[in-house]
């Protein structure tokens, strides 16, 4: 088989899959390590905008944030949220999403890592926290939005108008939360226990924050739009 077609095979379980395994898939893991075909999966990355990204036994296909062929949309995610989902809600989909990474890879250590399950009542009343600051501190906020081209001070009010006591209903926090991590379980990012009232993160997810996703300036990045400094965190 020439370099070519196992490098399209290899594309083609990724995209169908999202990921090759030393143990399921030994021979065509091996096969990665080989130049030729890496030479030929590096042209298909440039061309078709994503990136394979290799861990100690996995390999991970992972569409870059301009790809909406493999990649979300704004419209896949509010249609995720409801069939009459705003703009609005897809933003607030996306910061529950990345302030549950934050705190789970928020550390500044050597493993990134900082904790191993996340408690849905505890994610809640820390969003709560943050979305009230941002609205405390509207002129700090809106350096934030200036800097990251988001709504923050919508967001937070859209979050605020959302009905407070537990439960599982799409328009209360609960329902929000478990919304944003249905997503992303079905993504094989996370996991929800315990009735749905923990989070745990996946070895997918694990491999991707520790091996791609948490580079030294995007660490940075992270700290600085949810510590904010001296100013309200956004």
């Amino acid at each position: 088989m020439s370099a070519l077609n196992t490098a399209l095979k290899i594309f083609k379980i990724l995209l169908d899959r999202g990921q090759i395994d030393r143990e399921s898939d030994s021979d065509l893991f091996l096969e990665y390590r080989n130049s030729e075909v890496r030479s030929a999966l590096a042209q298909m990355e440039d061309e078709l905008d994503f990136t394979i990204v290799e861990a100690s036994s996995t390999i991970y296909l992972v569409p870059d944030s301009s790809n909406g062929l493999l990649g979300f949309v704004s419209k896949d995610l509010r249609e995720w949220v409801a069939s009459d989902a705003r703009l609005l809600d897809s933003y607030l989909l996306c910061y529950i999403a990345m302030y549950i990474f934050y705190l789970f890879y928020g550390s500044r250590n050597r493993n990134p890592k900082q904790r191993d399950y996340l408690k849905v009542s505890k994610l809640s009343e820390e969003l709560d926290l943050r979305f009230a600051r941002a609205l405390a501190d509207s002129d700090a906020t809106s350096v934030l939005e200036a800097s990251y081209g988001l709504n923050f001070i919508k967001t937070a009010e859209l979050w605020e108008s959302k009905q407070e006591y537990e439960d599982k209903a799409r328009k209360t926090k609960t329902g929000t939360i478990l919304n944003t991590c249905r997503l992303l379980e079905r993504h094989n990012l996370i996991r929800l226990v315990d009735n749905e009232r923990e989070i745990r993160t996946t070895r997918k997810l694990d491999d991707l924050m520790l091996n791609y996703y948490l580079s030294d300036i995007r660490v940075e990045e992270i700290h600085h739009a949810f510590k904010g400094g001296s100013q309200a965190d956004a």
